[in-house]
């Protein structure tokens, strides 16, 4: 361990009761622990789980600090410490506070990354300050970058794709409906600039497909023409499967997404995805959905509708090893390592 110097991170974190009464009352926690004494979920789920496995894997090499990225507090770093962190809009949060702090050797930035400017342009003044910007985001956002509110620095971007721990996803769909009457279902929210989260998409497919049937559990309201499965609820497996026994496909039409996380939990529980390419997945096993051809969402879902239980479950053994391999923390990981040395 390089014991001089300490990593600073500034993401999501877990609170106690106490924490979150002194983040209402004084915007920030009384201490920051040790980051293996935090209450970590298990599983960890997104956010937490990108904070927990920068924090265990790099707590190796360097001293590690956490701040919730919402505290208002000033970091106050040793000569050559690294501040690797998710911008929060409050001006006075901790990582804005730590950007303008001269000890630091490497300021970084982490955070999921699309091209809507009403989500991301409020940060150009952070990249600016930033040595490197770690996108989090699915190929369609780099690979059409230059089309960025942000395209000037392209040169400081890092690209990397979500990760998640598929052993902690069991692959529970193992049965199909008949061809012709299989059912689809949703599990996200509503947007909350406008409708980047597809739902009105969602509804139109509803309204055009003659006997589609769809399944939601939404945060924020409902979705017209679907059923509703629950309220938001903890996705155990217990509960997931009972979605499998209904349900045969996951769907998710946003129309600016850095990476659903909920598109990888769907391909680790074994169910083939169709979604948007600004869902952030583009991978050969996904049923590709459009924002604009209409007419191409109602072939797919056909298509859907058509194909064997045989080639649907190739499918989703596919898409689970697709999870283990480019969606797995250690390629996540490696990828900032090249960086923060």
């Amino acid at each position: 361990m390089r014991d001089a110097i300490t990593l600073h991170i500034v993401y999501a974190t877990p609170q106690s009761p106490l924490d979150k009464i002194t983040m209402k009352l004084l915007g920030k926690r009384l201490n920051h622990p040790s980051w293996d004494r935090y209450g970590w979920p298990n599983p960890v789920r997104a956010p937490l789980s990108i904070t927990y496995q920068i924090a265990r894997h790099f707590s190796s090499r360097f001293r590690i600090k956490l701040y919730d990225l919402r505290e208002r507090c000033a970091i106050k770093p040793d000569k050559g410490d690294i501040l690797l962190g998710h911008m929060w809009p409050d001006q006075q949060s901790a990582m804005w506070r730590a950007l303008d702090a001269v000890n630091f050797s490497k300021r970084y930035l982490i955070a999921p990354y699309n091209h809507d400017a009403h989500q991301i342009l409020w940060t150009r003044e952070a990249i600016e300050k930033c040595d490197k910007f770690f996108a989090i985001c699915g190929d369609y956002w780099m690979d059409t970058f230059s089309r960025s509110p942000l395209h000037g620095f392209a040169g400081k971007i890092v690209h990397l794709n979500m990760a998640l721990d598929a052993s902690d996803y069991p692959f529970l769909k193992r049965n199909f409906s008949p061809p012709g009457r299989r059912k689809f279902f949703y599990i996200g929210r509503y947007g909350r600039f406008g409708d980047e989260k597809g739902i009105c998409l969602l509804e139109q497919l509803a309204e055009r497909i003659p006997g589609f049937v769809g399944g939601y559990i939404c945060d924020g309201g409902d979705i017209r023409g679907w059923e509703k499965i629950s309220m938001p609820t903890r996705l155990t497996p217990e509960f997931v499967a009972k979605i499998a026994e209904t349900y045969d496909c996951f769907i998710n039409m946003s129309r600016a997404d850095a990476q659903a996380t909920t598109v990888l939990e769907a391909m680790s529980w074994g169910f083939p995805v169709a979604c948007t390419r600004e869902s952030g997945y583009t991978d050969d096993t996904v049923f590709s959905l459009d924002l604009e051809n209409e007419r191409n969402n109602v072939e797919t879902i056909d298509r859907i509708q058509s194909l064997g239980d045989k080639e649907l479950m190739e499918i989703s053994v596919s898409n689970r090893k697709t999870v283990e391999t480019k969606y797995s923390w250690e390629r996540f990981l490696s990828t900032l390592e090249k960086y923060i040395v």
